[in-house]
């Protein structure tokens, strides 16, 4: 038995869809009457009259699109290696002739999609909107030496650490665990400057929404992105915007979103846990990581390589070079950090999208989702 609440969302969905046909046949299209929506007819006649829209010429997109090689790129770790599948949907709803129109009845998503779908839309929102990244890198650089590289938490404590952060959490163990504590910290202040972009970048936020509305680069301009907006009700009581670049309406728009950007962790999987009930070999246990992290412990393992090999030849007779060498070798490290978080810089300031790879990010918008139009 459906809840009620389930009962009512699932009639509201439904009678959404229904709308679009009712608009496609006042518009001329092929006849539709709606068993959701009282008097759809004169509903529909309402809106194209109100508008001024044609009586003619009134049809839908296809089911999908493909995307364009811009946005295919963000994929390119998918199995396919390009997006597929849901993400392909238009934003386009309807067509009115040439014009491609999406329809919001009442509160709507902006929009659903996976990470790498979330992740496009963050990449060309920071590009398109010019945003600098001088501020990010800076940030970087002050939390750095906090990062981590990749821990396999079956090696923390003497029986290893079974749990992602959030169980860790509710256990009442993460802050125990002093370097995923440390790490922690140090995303969260780099995850912060991420979300001033929304919170403190108009620019930022509204190509953002933008993007999101209309999928200008994700469809290049076909007929998959949509160009305008109807906005109605179920009486007929219709707005009509275009939008086919940033405008105040985007702006409004923008106002009502607060995206979220997280990082992820992964659990260790075992072949020797694989079974009927655990098909992926699930452990319990999670690696934790900081991408950058990672080539900080290389450059600190060659350090200790090296170190070890000139103790040897220390103490085959040249003890009384030990201050000297130690204060070249200290210059050594010092210089190579500087060198390293030179080239680092340089890496990461060529785009945002490098630059969250580079610091293990995956986009994730988490917001609330419901839109007023």
């Amino acid at each position: 038995m459906k809840t009620f609440k389930k009962y009512i969302a699932e009639g509201d969905t439904t009678a959404a869809y229904d709308m679009e046909k009712v608009i496609v046949a006042a518009a001329g299209g092929e006849p539709f009457v709606s068993k959701h929506i009282k008097k759809s007819k004169a509903v529909g006649d309402k809106i194209i009259q109100s508008l001024n829209l044609p009586t003619t010429g009134g049809s839908f997109p296809a089911n999908s699109y493909s995307a364009s090689p811009k946005w295919n790129k963000f994929f390119s770790s998918t199995s396919s290696g390009k997006a597929q599948g849901a993400t392909l949907t238009p934003k386009t709803d309807i067509l009115i002739g040439k014009k491609r129109i999406s329809i919001k009845t009442g509160d709507a998503q902006l929009m659903s999609g996976g990470q790498n779908e979330a992740a496009a839309t963050f990449f060309v929102a920071a590009e398109t909107s010019g945003t600098s990244l001088n501020k990010a890198v800076k940030s970087l650089g002050k939390h750095i030496n906090n990062l981590l590289p990749s821990t396999d938490a079956r090696k923390l404590g003497k029986k290893g650490i079974k749990g992602n952060k959030t169980q860790l959490r509710k256990a009442g163990k993460f802050k125990e665990v002093a370097v995923l504590k440390k790490a922690d910290d140090a995303h969260h202040a780099f995850k912060n400057d991420m979300r001033d972009l929304f919170a403190k970048n108009s620019k930022f936020a509204e190509a953002f929404v933008f993007e999101a509305m209309t999928g200008k680069v994700k469809f290049d301009d076909s007929v998959g992105t949509a160009e305008y907006f109807l906005v109605t009700d179920f009486g007929g009581n219709a707005q009509w915007h275009k939008v086919n670049k940033p405008n105040a309406y985007v702006k409004k728009i923008s106002k009502q979103v607060n995206p979220d950007v997280k990082f992820k962790t992964s659990q260790i999987q075992l072949s020797s846990l694989k079974s009927k009930k655990n098909p992926k070999g699930k452990s319990g246990y999670y690696r934790f990581w900081s991408a950058v992290g990672v080539g900080i412990n290389m450059i600190a393992e060659e350090y200790q390589e090296k170190i070890d090999q000139e103790y040897e030849l220390m103490t085959e007779g040249y003890v009384d070079r030990v201050a000297q060498y130690f204060k070249r070798a200290w210059e050594k490290v010092t210089n190579y950090f500087a060198e390293m978080w030179n080239n680092v810089k340089k890496i990461v300031s060529e785009s945002w999208q490098a630059l969250m790879e580079f610091m293990g990010f995956e986009i994730d918008v988490d917001f609330n989702n419901d839109v007023s139009w």
